[in-house]
């Protein structure tokens, strides 16, 4: 090979060698910018999830009514909140009857005390987020309870709604007969208030009076009074278990054949619920 030759060859490595290193550059270059955009949306997501696995902060207001003294209990609310993953920065109760109650009132459209306002991060925790929306409103990114369980009272009347009054019925005549307490447990459950019931003995004045007066037929039993329609969902089952008298009292009827046994009045007997039929057959 001669001079000229060697030369060319040369050359030709040299430009190849070129051409690789600047391929090479290039695919570094490249790399290097993916490698950045791979970690830069990795470290994204961590930081989020970092932050999404922090506690909410939240502030809890309880507005509460002085003139109620046996108003809805918002602790089991309020505990169920604190049971989710957030920290309450404060907690603090509102008269609201006070200055600061009444511009809480005007601000948020209240209508109903004891209520909550709760503001802070109410959108972080999933699970308190469809509670909102079950429960209540958010204005101006603050949750306002409106579904208040009665007894509670009316803001522009003043009034206290779901007052009532529970008599159980019993008759001493029949020791077997089902325990009428068992209401109080049933009753609380749909948010009735049934701290002080009256119990009456269908065989003195009084329980006579009722028997009379209500035509009942079975028991032991119930006769509930005052504001009882505030308490829509008992309300709504109601016709199936008893009847409304024309002064809005609720005596428990039908109902009284599903509690165990009872004291049949009309047929002066007692009756015991019957077991159900053992549907299969001796060999």
């Amino acid at each position: 090979m001669n001079l000229k030759n060697i030369a060319k060859s040369k050359k030709i490595l040299t430009i190849i060698n070129s051409v690789l290193l600047l391929a090479l550059l290039l695919f570094l270059i490249i790399n290097q910018r993916t490698i950045i955009k791979i970690y830069n949306y990795n470290k994204a997501n961590q930081e989020k999830a970092i932050e999404a696995a922090k506690p909410a902060n939240l502030n809890i207001i309880v507005l509460q009514e002085p003139n109620c003294e046996n108003c809805s209990n918002l602790t089991p609310l309020i505990n169920a909140i604190k049971k989710e993953n957030v920290k309450i920065n404060y907690e603090k109760t509102v008269i609201a009857t006070s200055s600061e109650g009444i511009k809480l009132i005007d601000k948020y459209n209240i209508k109903k005390a004891p209520t909550l306002i709760i503001s802070g991060e109410i959108e972080k925790e999933a699970k308190l987020k469809d509670m909102w929306k079950q429960l209540g409103k958010i204005q101006d990114g603050v949750f306002v309870l409106e579904q208040v369980g009665a007894p509670y009272v009316a803001i522009d009347s003043g009034e206290v709604k779901g007052r009532i009054k529970l008599i159980m019925l019993t008759d001493s005549n029949c020791g077997e007969c089902y325990d009428v307490a068992i209401h109080s447990r049933i009753l609380s459950k749909f948010g009735l208030p049934t701290q002080n019931p009256q119990i009456i003995n269908s065989q003195s004045t009084n329980g006579k009076k009722l028997i009379a007066k209500y035509k009942i037929k079975l028991l032991p039993t119930i006769i509930l009074t005052g504001d009882v329609k505030s308490y829509p969902t008992l309300t709504k089952i109601w016709p199936k278990i008893g009847t409304i008298e024309k002064n809005g009292a609720y005596i428990f009827r039908e109902g009284v054949k599903r509690m165990g046994t009872y004291m049949d009045l009309t047929a002066n007997k007692i009756i015991k619920p019957v077991k159900p039929a053992n549907n299969s057959t001796a060999n």
